[in-house]
């Protein structure tokens, strides 16, 4: 607990955003193309007792239709000023007055989300797993992702990772002929056997008769499961890809929010959720996904979009809490694979494992130099509330 502030949640009195960009150290190869730059948004509010925490928005416009700059500029003109106005900032309650005064938008929505956990985890001297029912482990393996390949290309990459304590790595596909990725699988489990665990995911790159050529191709295969292998609207596809395949089918973009979740649940069309805290809208919403999860004896896959360090610090508060979730590597990494982050959750990644910090919050160190270095766009929003000192 900070010393001499009351643990009850102050009125916030300021927030600045920050829309950063930088560049990852190898170009990531998926369905939709090759990126080699990503952009988050970053929030911070601080309230009256000067106590400030962090949050993240990690859009991408092709997975979510909103740009780095849709996101702010939503920050900006509706959810910010509501926060600000509110006396009781509690994050619970905002969650909810956001959902109320505007639909969608969950990145923007869960970058506040976070940033609140984080003032009121401080406040209370406490991590956010433990504000979120405890953490039920401290430590969880990480995977690492392959982009679009050959399996020559996998192996260079596994090799150097697997020398590193990476266990689970995640085939990205949907770009080259069926055939070609079936025996992609085929040549790595041949090397490898039951040495790692493998994941294909199509990131929707995929028709419905092209994702069952794959999994009948596969059907013999280790793979854990396979992820979002038709369009994110095509839930009837997905239930008759799970119902036919002998291997277990994730939904990543398919489940958004609460509503998803219970229509893909009832359609039996996934039977693992691949859970991202960006995505869903911050750890709270998150969590309510996870339980509706665990309730159809679905297991939860802790994913991320191109995050930097305060969204996977966020995620992992989250994952440590999750009874449900599935026995692979959890996408952790993120940070590993960008120029720079401004952040230290990279320490928290040791042979391929990641470890859940003590500190209270997020318990992350954030530099707010090292962001304005970053930044290609910023503004403030204020108030007259200020540390009473």
């Amino acid at each position: 607990m900070t010393t001499g502030i009351s643990t009850a949640m102050a009125p916030i009195a300021a927030a600045d955003c920050f829309e950063i960009e930088t560049a990852f150290v190898t170009p990531y190869k998926l369905s939709h193309g090759t990126l080699a730059t990503t952009r988050a948004v970053l929030v911070k509010l601080t309230d009256a007792d000067g106590i400030a925490g962090w949050g993240e928005a990690d859009p991408s416009p092709t997975f979510s239709g909103e740009s780095s700059g849709d996101v702010a500029s939503i920050l900006k003109e509706s959810l910010l000023p509501a926060v600000l106005a509110a006396d009781n900032p509690e994050p619970g309650r905002i969650d909810a007055e956001l959902d109320a005064l505007l639909a969608d938008h969950l990145f923007a929505k869960g970058a506040v989300s976070m940033a609140l956990l984080d003032i009121l985890g401080k406040r209370l001297g406490v991590p956010v797993a433990t504000l979120l029912g405890g953490a039920l482990r401290r430590s969880l393996p990480v995977l690492w992702p392959l982009g679009n390949g050959t399996a020559e290309d996998d192996i260079r990459v596994i090799e150097e990772r697997a020398a590193q304590g990476f266990s689970s790595f995640m085939l990205k596909m949907g770009t080259a002929p069926i055939r070609e990725e079936v025996r992609r699988v085929a040549a790595l489990e041949e090397r490898y056997g039951s040495r790692l665990t493998l994941i294909a995911d199509a990131n929707q790159g995929w028709s419905r008769d092209q994702a069952h050529e794959f999994l009948t191709g596969v059907s013999d295969s280790r793979l854990a499961f396979v992820e979002q292998p038709v369009g994110k609207d095509d839930l009837e596809g997905m239930a008759m890809l799970a119902r036919d395949s002998a291997l277990p089918i994730s939904a990543d973009e398919s489940v958004l929010g609460l509503a998803h979740a219970a229509r893909l649940a009832k359609l039996g069309a996934a039977s693992v959720f691949s859970i991202k805290s960006s995505k869903n809208g911050g750890p709270l919403r998150a969590q309510r996904i996870a339980a509706v999860a665990q309730a159809f004896g679905i297991r939860c896959y802790l994913n991320s979009m191109l995050e930097f360090g305060i969204t996977q610090a966020a995620s992992l508060q989250h994952a440590v809490t999750i009874g449900n979730l599935v026995e692979v590597g959890h996408a952790f990494m993120s940070p590993l694979r960008l120029a720079e982050d401004p952040t230290d959750f990279s320490s928290f990644v040791r042979d391929g494992v990641v470890r859940l910090p003590a500190r209270a919050g997020l318990g992350i160190e954030v530099d707010e130099r090292h962001i304005r270095r970053l930044a290609v766009a910023e503004f403030h929003l204020g108030t007259s509330r200020s540390n009473p000192g």
